[in-house]
């Protein structure tokens, strides 16, 4: 797990964050970075970037039952359907990855993982409901910062299996 002196020394952060902007650099996908207080939730990000929680990319860290893992994004304000992303990934039941294991594959704390699996090598899979809007802002492995990016253009870089997995949360 990464520990809070981890995420404050910055390092594996920095580390991750300079990879996912090249990777942007690289598509020559314009973007914008801005840079805030700290927030560990969607609610918080789209309160300091006044917006919607459905314009947030909520990135999680899935494991499947045969060990493997995917990357599942969605709107802010929405939950994981399992059964649903199960079906979507094939699988028997797909749960949370444990915290260490997230942070361990992905290169940071949990709360602020990217969309950008292609980054890891991870599969990844984009909810439906994400892709009704015209752009989404992400945290680049860092509480600190949230990219702003057209949602087709992501779509372009990550190439995710698109499927319906979303639900309203209560």
């Amino acid at each position: 797990m990464l520990s809070e002196a981890d995420v404050k020394e910055g390092k594996l952060v920095e580390d991750i964050e300079e990879k996912i902007l090249a990777s942007l650099k690289a598509g020559g996908i314009s973007y914008e970075v801005f840079e805030h207080e700290p927030v560990y939730t969607c609610r918080k990000m789209a309160e300091f970037l006044k917006t919607g929680e459905d314009h947030i990319a909520k990135s999680m860290v899935v494991k499947k039952s045969d060990g493997g893992y995917v990357l599942a994004v969605l709107p802010g304000h929405m939950r994981i359907d399992f059964g649903r992303l199960a079906a979507a990934t094939k699988s028997r039941s797909v749960s949370l990855a444990p915290r260490e294991e997230a942070e361990r594959i992905v290169g940071c704390s949990v709360g602020c993982v990217y969309p950008l699996g292609n980054v890891v090598n991870l599969e990844t899979l984009f909810d439906e409901k994400l892709l009704r809007q015209e752009y989404v802002y992400f945290n680049p492995g860092s509480h600190t910062k949230s990219v702003k990016i057209d949602t087709m253009a992501l779509v372009s870089l990550v190439k995710p299996t698109r499927a319906e997995f979303a639900q309203f949360s209560h």
